[in-house]
């Protein structure tokens, strides 16, 4: 019965860390900022809202699942550092926009992630966020009026299903890990076994006592 117990002990220990995979989907995330928000909101309408002189438009490529959020952009919303240096102009606005298009580790197979991209956008009076964004850089949408791409990345797909589990894989440019560093007992694995051995001991040490 205990070798038995052993066993699924084992199990359960090796298997733990993987037992938070979960399935979420990777998208342009779309946030705003009105004019003096100094942080992000994500919108809960398409780029259909009419824009102000000071409001800031933020894009990003991210990815969220039930309990994984989405990322909002790299850059707070900033006016006055984005269009500081832009002269207001009768019948039209100023908005600022900000393009994130994400890291590596949720890119799609072959893809790299463009350069981080922000600017001042001056639009006519009564434009919406996605005149804003139209105005500047390529966009790609779906029927439905998803945005698929932004400047052409991705390529092809429109919010496209992930596993999770990519945003918590190692990542390449870390420092390897040393031999004595490796050994040490942090890993997983080797708690597992500690936890094992643990038990082992204690059940030798009752059967001494009974004996």
């Amino acid at each position: 019965m205990f070798k038995k117990f052993l066993s699924i002990l084992i199990f359960i220990s090796l298997s733990a860390p993987h037992a938070y995979a979960e399935t979420g989907y990777r998208y342009w995330g779309y946030f705003q900022a009105p004019s003096g928000a100094t942080s992000w909101t994500p919108a809960m309408t398409g780029p259909s809202i009419e824009v102000k002189d000071g409001d800031v438009e933020g894009w990003t490529f991210t990815a969220s699942a039930a309990d994984i959020p989405a990322t909002s952009p790299m850059m707070d919303p900033d006016f006055a550092e984005l269009c500081g240096q832009t002269s207001e102009v009768s019948g039209k606005v100023r908005v600022g926009l900000v393009v994130d298009f994400g890291v590596g580790e949720i890119a799609p197979a072959g893809e790299t992630p463009r350069e981080f991209f922000s600017d001042c956008v001056v639009v006519p009076q009564g434009s919406v966020g996605l005149d804003v964004l139209e105005a500047v850089l390529d966009v790609r949408a779906a029927d439905s009026g998803l945005i698929c791409g932004i400047a052409g990345y991705p390529a092809q797909e429109c919010g496209a299903e992930i596993d999770m589990d990519i945003l918590t894989a190692p990542i390449n440019d870390i420092a390897p890990v040393s031999d004595t560093e490796s050994s040490s007992g942090n890993s997983p694995a080797l708690l597992a076994l500690a936890v094992v051995a643990l038990l082992v001991g204690l059940v030798a040490v009752r059967r001494r006592k009974k004996s």
